[in-house]
């Protein structure tokens, strides 16, 4: 197989039988490396992980992004060429996703890309809107330098309209980065061209990777004809917040440390996900002359992808 799955825990392992439950993980592996647990949540941890045949490690280095660089040492030792991250609450919605995925990736049409994003339905109401290949795109990435609202997302969630999504609904297509409930990279493509900092802990750690393999000049892709599903609400049941809580024991217990919006402004120079970032984008462009960074702060998605791929 092609492809190695990659979780991360931090004290959330209440989710994780849910989550390999409603996965239909085709027999890849499954890395979970955890991030700083308690004692009493690594021991069940390792336990669930026993029971449930997934390969358990405890962090080398703090942070997403460096737990990836180890998902990568480890599943390229495998004979894999592609690391696949899912967030406990996200899940795939086709049996056959991973195969589909693996058949997809065997032409190696995809090798010389950064990060690479699927088709995701946020919640019980877009969920209820599944239909299989005739799926519309409903969130599929982030966009903080092109005008609009900072995503790539279905008009119908009320917000202004960020871009024009494309009637193919099957066709890949180049994005600032892609919606990070799951994100797939090559393994060779991450350790060419991504430096990983324990700065970000995991908020932005996919944005700024995204930002890294644009600032180098190579694509990230979304492809909408995979779909996933994101149901927060699973969380709840195990009385886990549904989004990142604003009481700061209860913040750090499940994510760490803060204060990832201002390590993206001292590493990139200028703000991320508000109006600010196009304003201070300008005062900064002529250091991103050259790159991917400086095209899409100069395109419009209102109409539409910047490019699609013709594979």
């Amino acid at each position: 197989m092609k492809i190695g799955i990659l979780l991360t825990s931090r004290n959330n392992y209440l989710l994780l039988k849910d989550w390999y439950n409603i996965n239909n993980t085709e027999n890849l592996e499954v890395l979970n490396i955890d991030e700083d647990s308690s004692e009493e949540q690594r021991e069940l941890g390792k336990s669930i992980c026993l029971e449930l045949g997934i390969t358990y490690m405890d962090r080398e280095e703090r942070g997403l992004q460096n737990n990836i660089m180890t998902a990568c040492n480890y599943f390229e030792k495998k004979g894999c060429e592609w690391v696949i991250y899912f967030q406990h609450d996200c899940f795939t919605l086709e049996e056959d996703f991973f195969i589909r995925l693996e058949n997809y990736l065997l032409d190696g049409k995809l090798n010389n890309f950064g990060v690479i994003g699927f088709n995701v339905l946020n919640g019980a109401e877009e969920l209820r809107k599944y239909n299989g290949e005739s799926t519309e795109i409903f969130t599929i990435g982030r966009s903080p330098l092109e005008p609009g609202d900072n995503w790539y997302r279905h008009r119908d969630r009320g917000h202004p309209d960020p871009w024009t999504p494309p009637t193919d609904n099957k066709t890949p297509f180049v994005v600032e980065s892609v919606c990070w409930t799951s994100a797939m990279i090559n393994i060779k493509q991450y350790k060419k061209y991504i430096i990983p900092t324990d700065e970000y802990q995991f908020f932005t750690a996919w944005d700024d990777i995204a930002f890294q393999f644009l600032y180098n000049n190579v694509y990230n892709v979304a492809l909408p004809q995979f779909r996933l599903g994101h149901d927060q609400d699973i969380k709840q049941k195990y009385g886990i917040p549904k989004s990142s809580p604003s009481d700061v024991p209860e913040r750090e217990y499940y994510f760490g440390k803060w204060g990832h919006l201002e390590v993206w402004k001292n590493r990139w120079g200028f703000e991320y996900g508000s109006p600010q970032s196009r304003i201070d984008f300008e005062k900064i462009k002529e250091h991103y002359k050259g790159t991917l960074l400086m095209d899409f702060y100069n395109h419009d998605p209102i109409n539409g992808p910047m490019k699609f791929l013709d594979f």
